[in-house]
């Protein structure tokens, strides 16, 4: 049960990382943020990118580059890698 519950948060962290790649493509070539998919991303995306957009407009500065879809992608993958941990320590 809880290898199934882990897996989940996995495939969950999966899916959502490919959302953040796919919203930051997307903003490269669609530039109207009112495009139907890509509010449908906004929806799934918005929710983690804003909170790391606020802290790392404070200490990143480079133009008008936005960081925050690579530093969310990092942070999710340091959730997954605890996740793991955590499933060793379990189990």
């Amino acid at each position: 049960m809880i290898r199934f519950l882990f897996g989940l948060a996995d495939k969950a962290i999966s899916i959502v990382e490919f959302c953040i790649i796919v919203d930051a493509i997307l903003s490269w070539v669609i530039v109207d943020p009112y495009n139907k998919y890509r509010r449908i991303l906004g929806t799934i995306v918005n929710p983690i990118l804003d909170p790391v957009r606020r802290v790392a407009s404070r200490y990143i500065r480079i133009g008008f580059i936005d960081f925050s879809p690579m530093i969310a992608i990092i942070l999710l993958e340091v959730l997954r890698w605890l996740l793991r941990l955590l499933l060793i320590i379990l189990i």
